[in-house]
Order: structure tokens, then C-alpha cells, then sequence
């Protein structure tokens, strides 16, 4: 899983293993799942002003999406050799980019406008990468990216060359990554299967303090934000729980968030994004698409057609100033959500996809 700050939009994706998994008892379905239908990864920015989506296709293919009309722009982008699992959208002397990862080892950098590859592949990472998140480093663009190699790798977007060693420090595969700022220092979060939040200083790539515990199972989704002008971390995981992180102290915020738990239809927390609604921090999280106020960790409700329809991928932002957000699942539908509301406005869906029925 991913989670990144890139042009106001914070993103967030998971990753899953291509094969077919009876769903009962791993993901609470009574079906089976063919888990190459699933949405993995799904990222909100502009084009000229134009706001955008791109989201991600198990073939190793992404589509770039206009959120005014719903419809692909051009042709999907091709290079990736297998699937992809993490992406994140910037913007890199006033070109608007993507920063992918998957299950071909590699970090590849895309231009929106064109829709094409820029420069070589990045490589280093030896497995799966299934985190991305891109930020800035002493005014320098950057990626920063993390996988089933247990490690953490920060990389120049201007040169499309790593920056240092690898950071080290997870004993297990790491799932999410986001990046922020505490007291003017550039961080790194991530989270991965060894149950631990920790935090790194970008600039030294050594841990800050001890890593954060609390989460007793695998942690998926990472994503960061301000609660009363302080920075924060939200987290989510196999757990069935969303917790709420304090940057400065590194010590968490109130009681986990446990009303997935209470659901018998929603199991793991796969993805978190945060965002504001009127001026109030809110996070969206995965597995139903549910909406947190972060404030009072409370839900506000979530983000539904009606149907059971696991949500694997979010993403916030905004279109004509609205707040909204992006869910996508395993019928391989990205919607769009007016995050106020709750109400669906649309839904990106290709030829091979069921649009949800009124």
C-alpha cells in the first residue's frame, strides 16, 4: 500500500497476489474473487489545470482519466512488464508526472501530458514494490518507495537516480508510505508486515525515535495530514483498526478507530487517504469506503452504492472546489464521491466493467 502527498491529494494504494483466493474468511465474501479484476492503486492531480485520475490495471497498464467528463484520456501507458501495485502523482519543473511500482521490481516516472515513460527504469529494490509516495527534499523533487525487500529507497526525480543507501530498518515486507514535514525536517512514514509505523528523516535516512507500536497485525495503508496545525499519521490494517498518529511525539492520538470491526462484512483496512471536509480533517478508509472525522474519530458514514463491493484503492482531492474521493475495488470500478455529501458523481469503468445500477 501507498500513501503520498502530490498537489494537495493525498494517495493511497494495496497490493494483492494474482491468483484466485476463496474469499470467505480472508476477505469476508461468500464468492471467489478473481484478484486480477481488482483496482490496486488510484492517484488524483492536474493536467493544465484540468483535474485527473490515473489508475492502475493488473496487465501493468495504467489509464489516465478526465474527473469533469469520467472518460480515459488517450491511450493507457504501457511499460511496466507486470502489474502495477503503487502510484503517486507530482509535479517536476511544471510537468505534471506519475511515480509507479509493482510486481516488476522497478520505479518508472510518466509523463501525464504525453502519456509517455520518462527516462529509464529506476532500479534497486530486488522484490515487489508496493509503496510510492513522491514530496519535496531541500526544494528537490523526490520519490521515496518501499517493498518486499524490507527496504526503503529514496530517489531524485530530476536525475531519476537513488539518493543514498537504502533505508533499513523493517524486518518484514513494507506496504505503505507517505511523506510530510515535521518542524521544517522532511519525513518518510511507512508501515509493513512486521506491524510497526516508523518514521525517518529523508535528509540523514536514519530512523526517527523508536518505531511506533500498537497495530497487532499487518499494516497496509498509510497516509498523513494536520489535525490543529499539527502533523499527523493515519494507519490501517489487517487488524480491522484506523489509528491516528501524532508526528511531533510520535506517540498515538485517542483509541484506535475500530468500526470496521464491528462489521462482519469488513475485514482488513487496505487503504487510508486524508483529506478536509469544511474545514475538518477526514480520512477515508477501505474495506467499505468508510468516512472517519478525525477530530472526534468518529465515522461519518461511507462511501456506498448499497453493494457489498470491497474497496481496495482511495484517493481525495478536489474538482471545481468540491472535496472528493476515488474507490476502487474488485469490479475494476474506480467512483467518484462527493466527500460531503457521500453522493456517487461518476464512475471510471472500462468496456469490460459493470457500472453499479441506481
Amino acid at each position: 500500500m501507498t500513501a503520498c502527498v502530490a498537489l494537495g491529494t493525498l494517495v493511497v494504494s494495496i497490493a494483492l497476489f494474482a491468483i484466485f483466493w476463496p474469499s470467505t474468511g480472508l476477505f469476508g465474501y461468500d464468492d471467489v474473487v478473481n484478484l486480477d479484476d481488482t483496482i490496486e492503486a488510484v492517484a488524483v492531480g492536474q493536467i493544465n489545470g484540468r483535474p485527473i485520475a490515473v489508475t492502475d490495471d493488473y496487465d501493468g497498464t495504467m489509464q489516465v482519466w478526465d474527473l469533469t467528463t469520467y472518460k480515459p484520456i488517450g491511450e493507457p501507458m504501457t511499460g511496466h512488464t507486470e502489474a502495477v501495485q503503487a502510484m503517486a502523482i507530482s509535479e517536476v519543473d511544471g510537468r505534471p508526472i506519475a511515480v509507479t511500482g509493482g510486481y516488476d521490481n522497478t520505479v518508472r516516472v510518466w509523463d501525464l501530458t504525453t502519456r509517455k515513460p520518462i527516462g529509464k527504469p529506476m532500479t534497486g529494490h530486488t522484490a515487489i514494490i508496493h509503496a510510492v509516495a513522491v514530496g519535496q527534499m531541500k526544494g528537490q523533487p523526490v520519490a521515496v518507495t518501499g517493498g518486499y525487500d524490507n527496504t526503503v529507497r529514496v530517489w531524485d526525480l530530476t536525475t531519476y537516480k537513488p539518493i543514498g543507501k537504502p533505508m533499513a530498518g523493517h524486518t518484514e515486507a513494507i506496504h505503505a508510505v507517505a511523506i510530510s514535514e515535521v518542524d521544517g525536517r522532511p519525513i518518510a512514514v511507512t508501515g509493513g508486515y512486521d506491524n510497526t509505523v516508523r518514521v525517518w528523516d529523508l535528509t540523514t535516512r536514519k530512523p526517527i525515535g523508536k518505531p511506533m507500536t500498537g497495530h497487532t497485525d499487518l499494516i497496509h495503508a498509510v497516509a498523513v495530514g494536520q489535525m490543529k496545525g499539527q502533523p499527523v499519521a493515519v494507519t490501517g490494517g489487517r487488524d480491522n483498526t484506523v489509528r491516528v498518529w501524532d508526528l511531533t511525539t510520535r506517540e498515538p492520538v485517542g483509541e484506535p478507530m475500530a468500526e470496521h470491526a464491528k462489521d462482519d462484512f469488513t475485514h482488513t483496512v487496505w487503504a487510508v487517504a486524508v483529506g478536509h471536509v469544511n474545514g475538518r480533517p477526514v480520512a477515508v478508509t477501505s474495506d467499505d469506503g468508510r468516512v472517519w472525522d478525525l477530530t472526534t474519530r468518529v465515522p461519518s458514514g461511507a462511501l456506498t452504492t448499497g453493494r457489498i463491493e470491497a474497496v481496495h484503492a482511495v484517493a481525495v482531492g478536489q474538482v471545481n472546489g468540491r472535496p472528493i474521493a476515488l474507490t476502487g475495488g474488485y469490479d475494476k470500478i474506480v467512483r467518484v464521491w462527493d466527500l460531503t455529501t457521500h453522493e456517487l458523481l461518476g464512475e471510471l469503468a472500462n468496456q469490460e466493467s459493470t457500472p453499479s445500477t441506481p
